[in-house]
């Protein structure tokens, strides 16, 4: 059953950094290659970071490079200078552009639990703080987080990745369209929501939520759909030339359940490419 094609592909090797948009690209189990392999962590808080907590870091872009046994990163910030994460300097241009003691690091094995453990918060704060990251009112709900794994609870992200819950996200165009239309003093576009796939589904519109479980083929590959993504945030906050735009999550809060997209794990690695059709099996 032919659900769409490929419309845009994106990758992110740089957690909460901006990424790039590709035309093809190997997919395993472990995401898309070159995919969030470094994260800054916060050496004040002792704990991996992200835009949730520095917006900044979302006005910085990231690019990969394949260099044979070393990779790295290619950091870009809005003044236009550039150098690699593996640069001498490279924390010191970061933590100054941010406000805040940042170091790179690279995917530590998943043995290392001190390396994604969660900074301690006073009992009496906890919720404050979970809602501030979430970008969440005093008064709405929280999301229904029970399908995520429970590593994406306890850790900053499931240990031996730099992701929050699963290594692939999809967007359908379609809910990113039904989404704008409900709000169009806002700018909704891709970007915002990290996706490394954007489904394109606009001649049949299809809902993330008949998705759920859905056994999907995309070029060579195989995969599955295993949960909604709950949103935080990330989705509000200025990057590029998309302003700051708080209205987005108060319309997924009101009415869709906090989640766009859905999460994918893969079963069988294959190359996909723009323009590949998309059928569920």
């Amino acid at each position: 059953m032919k659900l769409g094609t490929i419309s845009e592909l994106y990758r992110y090797p740089v957690k909460s950094l901006r990424g790039e948009a590709l035309t093809e690209i190997m997919v395993s189990a472990s995401g898309f290659a070159g995919d969030r392999l470094w994260a800054f962590r916060d050496t004040a808080r002792n704990e991996i970071t992200s835009a949730k907590r520095s917006p900044l870091l979302l006005q910085m872009a990231a690019s990969f490079t394949d260099a044979g046994a070393k990779p790295r990163a290619r950091l870009s910030l809005p003044n236009g200078e550039s150098f690699d994460t593996d640069a001498a300097d490279c924390n010191d241009r970061v933590s100054a552009y941010i406000g805040r003691e940042l170091a790179v690091y690279t995917v530590r094995p998943a043995s290392d639990a001190a390396h994604y453990a969660r900074a301690a918060t006073a009992p009496e704060h906890y919720e404050a703080s979970i809602r501030e990251l979430l970008g969440l009112l005093a008064d709405e709900p929280f999301p229904d987080f029970s399908k995520l794994p429970p590593e994406a609870l306890k850790f900053t992200t499931v240990p031996g990745t730099y992701f929050d819950a699963s290594p692939i996200s999809i967007i359908l165009a379609s809910e990113l369209r039904r989404l704008q239309n409900g709000m169009p003093d806002a700018a909704v576009e891709a970007p915002r929501f990290r996706p490394n796939i954007v489904l394109n589904d606009l001649d049949n519109p299809l809902t993330s939520e008949g998705l759920v479980g859905a056994r999907l083929k995309i070029g060579d590959a195989e995969m599955t759909a295993i949960a909604h993504t709950p949103r935080c945030s990330m989705v509000t906050h200025a990057q590029d030339r998309l302003p700051k735009a708080p209205q987005i999550m108060r319309t997924l809060v009101r009415d869709w359940k906090h989640n766009f997209g859905l999460y994918i794990s893969v079963q069988k690695a294959g190359h996909i490419r723009i323009g590949d059709t998309i059928e569920r099996l």
